[in-house]
């Protein structure tokens, strides 16, 4: 009976003791699976803190690209009187009026013809470029820049960029590259007129505060090179074919003796041709140049494309 009573305890003793240790590996086990549910709910919160962080930049980064300056109100000192600039209001990239004065009629013409990015100031953030070209009633065509920047939210006028009047000045193209603005203007040579620039000088700025002070040196690049023209030997004449874009040229360059005739037609009566370089008494109509040279030499002449869209040309050139 003493054996069987003291089994019995030692029975109840065991089953005691594994209840024990069956209970501090479930709280041990709860409390890790806890633990790593914390931790990986951390690390959630921070990686979606991360992901806020980096939208909030690009962002702020975009902010200024969600401007539409193509539907605008701008500044302009050609709209203005006594250097005083004027508020003209674009949609749609343009403007224009006309009134009535004394007898006649007052036109005005402003156009937004381009639109660009770059970060100029250094905060990573960009700043926008735009340029604009205005028309006042006459024969001139004035084009200046504007670059503006985000502030408070809204677009800020940061400096100007001063343009001109077509061949003497007019603005053709600006960009930043590596925190520096490009401006390309174009310049009227040595035997253009105010309507045709014969070269393009770019230029390179700064901004410091808000003025764009220059740097390095300027280049200067000719905007129509002649293409020579060679014939095959014991030929008298060549046929060449060239795109063009609207309302630009193309020009050729030929060598030929004193009193030979030289002739240049063209397959489209969209372009018109004329002698460049040489002395020659010449004749021109729609899509023909005769000219009798009066000396030895090279002789450029080039093709003009009058019509309104890009056009491919034939261009049949005889000396004899």
């Amino acid at each position: 009976m003493k054996k069987y009573f003291n089994g019995i305890l030692l029975l109840i003793f065991f089953l005691l003791f594994n209840s024990a240790g069956l209970s501090n590996r479930v709280q041990t086990e709860t409390s890790e699976n806890q633990n790593q549910i914390d931790a990986g709910s951390f690390a959630a919160s921070a990686s979606g803190n991360q992901d806020s962080g980096a939208t909030e930049t690009e962002q702020t980064q975009d902010e200024i690209r969600k401007i539409d300056f193509k539907n605008f109100t701008y500044e302009p000192f050609c709209a203005g009187v006594d250097d005083e600039a004027m508020k003209v209001a674009v949609k749609n990239g343009e403007f224009s009026e006309e009134k009535e004065a004394d007898g006649f009629t007052e036109r005005f013409y402003f156009n937004v013809f381009d639109v660009g990015y770059g970060d100029l100031t250094g905060d990573n953030r960009a700043e926008a470029i735009v340029l604009t070209v205005c028309n006042t009633g006459g024969t001139g065509n004035f084009s200046e820049g504007f670059v503006y920047t985000m502030k408070d939210g809204k677009p800020s006028l940061l400096t100007r960029i001063e343009g001109g009047d077509r061949a003497y000045g007019g603005l053709r193209s600006a960009k930043v590259e590596n925190g520096t603005l490009i401006v390309d203007r174009n310049d009227v040579g040595e035997e253009g007129g105010a309507c045709c620039p014969e070269f393009a000088v770019a230029t390179t700025y700064k901004l410091s505060g808000s003025r764009l002070v220059p740097t390095g040196k300027e280049t200067r690049r000719e905007l129509y090179p002649a293409r020579r023209v060679s014939f095959e030997k014991g030929k008298s004449s060549g046929i060449v074919s060239v795109k063009i874009p609207a309302n630009e040229r193309q020009r050729f360059v030929v060598e030929a003796n004193r009193g030979q005739t030289m002739t240049v037609r063209v397959n489209s009566d969209k372009a018109a041709i004329s002698l460049r370089k040489g002395d020659a008494e010449t004749t021109e109509s729609a899509g023909l140049m005769r000219a009798v040279l009066k000396e030895r030499g090279d002789f450029v002449f080039e093709v003009w494309n009058n019509g309104e869209n890009e056009a491919e040309f034939t261009v049949t050139i005889e000396i004899k």
